[in-house]
């Protein structure tokens, strides 16, 4: 890593750079950038999904999430890189590091490219104070990085109504219904993917293609190579006058919109955001809550993809528990196994990220990624946390499950009930309408404040229709969660327990927002879970229970059972009833 980062500081010379700084992100502000966009892992080593590096000529420095502490300290040992904890109190912000290192009148670069528009803007106005001078036009790293992969150029398919649940049509005159401006800059890949119903696999476990668009009140623009478009695509946009462009002429067509032009600055990169010359109204992209209220067809069609996911779970499980000790298996060939029983359920498509299969310690590293110099064998004892799920035509699955391969320790079984009260406080949790993930994240904590514990990553975010696994804007975590529930947003419930050096748990399942009674009071919502997979009660100490929750977690096997037995063998037939068992407190 110090050989990569002598030869950045060797261009930042050459430009008069004292600081440079490489975010986690590409021109779209996608969570999970190809590998095109990881010249922050390039650089640094540090491969966690979240991350930003400061380069300075003398000292460097990455900022990250509770998620990725332990990974990150074990990462950039020996890199000359200091870690810097983010939400830790005494950490710096990244613009206060930049302006107590630098001297007036130094010069801070990046790739505005790689930032949004309000990212930069926060940046200015902290460099202002120490006369810090910014440029924004330089991607430093390209010149390094000798074998960088060049951008994805995947062939792109039609996403079918009968799973869409509209056409690309009916979803362009929802958006005109709504938009006050005479044109809407579409600039992440999801929104773009989601209103053209259209897909492709550019990034790993995120079937999109790499593409911006532009609806104006009476045209439709798409920017993406022609020749990556599926016939039916192509036709479609023939017939329904989309107007096909190259992909990086957004950057010339902006400057010659008329009128007004809506544009979230929260997701819109710097670059482009400075190229439009027209009036800019600032508001977050009305497709972003659009995409998240899922339709009807995409509410039948995601149950249909739970109940193939929770067939391929629960022949994992039954596989582990009665074969570990027993064969060979390890962290590795665990989630392959998990994987081929995925993709032998029809219309499979692709896992929707990368498998977490953690055992013992590694569990206690939120997003653990296991590789050969890691891996490990499973023997019959202690904690495995598998963190998982895929990519269905009829939808999106996420699922964490924390499996007792044998003996466990007293601690491990009271923080194992814990997390698990944690995650059945959420589903049973009912709200009036209005309420944010705010108020419902303390509702799931409690179970793990009252014994002074706590996790450091949110307790559930929003999952996309056969797009990210991730996506805005729900989301539950105790701060910055701003956006109401409303029925049809589908969620993840997963509260975990990490103990560094020991062990993790998290326990997850989806869940839809739904509405409940509407009286004098309001309209009251809850949740109704869309995954039907047993929860491993060999860890449990029941007696910590709460009689509801033995109420609920016995209901809830019971569905399990009813929906998935008649798809298994007699021999899991007979497993799944023991792990479904009704529990007595």
């Amino acid at each position: 890593m110090n050989k990569k980062l002598d030869a950045l500081r060797q261009e930042m010379k050459k430009e008069n750079i004292q600081a440079y700084i490489v975010p986690t992100s590409d021109d779209h502000d996608t969570e999970y950038v190809c590998s095109h966009f990881m010249s922050r892992s390039y650089l640094s080593g540090f491969t966690g999904s979240a991350g930003t590096l400061v380069v300075g000529l003398d000292q460097a420095a990455l900022w990250t999430d509770g998620r990725y502490f332990i990974q990150a300290k074990d990462q950039l040992a020996g890199s000359g890189i200091d870690l810097m904890k983010m939400g830790v109190e005494g950490t710096p912000s990244i613009s206060s590091y930049i302006v107590d290192h630098l001297s007036s009148g130094s010069v801070v670069g990046f790739d505005g490219r790689l930032f949004s528009e309000a990212m930069v803007e926060i940046y200015e106005e902290a460099f202002d104070k120490k006369d810090l001078i910014l440029k924004t036009d330089l991607d430093l790293v390209d010149r390094i990085w000798k074998d960088r992969p060049v951008l994805p150029h995947t062939s792109t398919f039609h996403f079918e109504k009968q799973y869409a649940g509209k056409t690309m049509v009916e979803k362009i005159a929802a958006v005109r219904d709504i938009l006050s401006a005479d044109h809407l800059m579409i600039t992440k890949v999801d929104q773009v993917a989601w209103l053209f119903n259209l897909r492709a696999h550019d990034i790993p476990s995120f079937p999109v293609a790499m593409a911006y668009a532009i609806v104006s009140q009476d045209k439709a623009s798409i920017y993406i190579d022609d020749s990556r478009l599926d016939a039916t695509s192509r036709e479609l946009f023939a017939k329904n006058h989309v107007t096909i462009r190259p992909y990086d002429a957004i950057y010339t067509d902006v400057q010659t919109l008329t009128g007004t032009v809506s544009v979230d600055p929260y997701t819109i990169n710097s670059t482009l955001y400075r190229f439009i010359e027209a009036d800019i109204e600032e508001e977050e992209n009305p497709i972003e809550l659009m995409k998240a209220c899922k339709n009807e067809v995409e509410i039948e069609q995601t149950k249909h993809a739970h109940l193939k996911d929770a067939i391929a779970m629960t022949q994992f499980m039954y596989w582990l528990k009665t074969n570990v000790g027993k064969i060979p298996m390890s962290e590795m060939s665990a989630a392959q196994k998990l994987h081929d029983l995925r993709a032998s359920q029809a219309d499979f498509i692709e896992d929707s990220f990368a498998t977490i299969a953690a055992y013992k310690e590694h569990g206690a590293i939120v997003h653990y990624q296991s590789s050969p110099e890691t891996d490990v064998p499973l023997q019959p004892e202690g904690l495995f946390m598998v963190d998982s799920g895929g990519h269905y035509y009829q939808g999106t699955t996420d699922i964490t499950r924390t499996f007792v391969l044998g003996e466990i320790t007293e601690y491990e079984r009271k923080c194992f009930t814990w997390a698990l009260q944690c995650h059945i406080r959420l589903e049973q949790a009912t709200w009036l309408y209005g309420c944010t993930g705010e108020q419902l994240d303390m509702i799931a904590r409690q179970p793990l404040w009252k014994h002074s514990l706590d996790f450091k990553h949110g307790t559930g975010h929003g999952v996309g229709h056969v797009l990210s696994v991730h996506e805005g804007p729900n989301v539950i975590r105790w701060q910055q969660a701003y956006t109401p529930f409303e029925a049809g947003m589908i969620t993840s419930d997963e509260p975990g327990i990490y103990i560094e050096g020991q062990f993790g748990i998290r326990h997850e399942n989806e869940v839809l927002a739904v509405n409940l009674d509407k009286n004098a009071y309001g309209q009251f919502m809850g949740f109704e879970p869309l995954t039907w997979v047993p929860f491993d009660v060999d860890g449990l100490d029941v007696d910590e229970m709460e009689p509801a929750e033995v109420a609920w977690l016995n209901a809830y096997h019971a569905k399990v059972y009813e929906k998935v037995s008649p798809y298994l063998n007699e021999q899991q037939r007979q497993w799944l009833a023991h792990a479904c068992r009704p529990l007595i407190r």
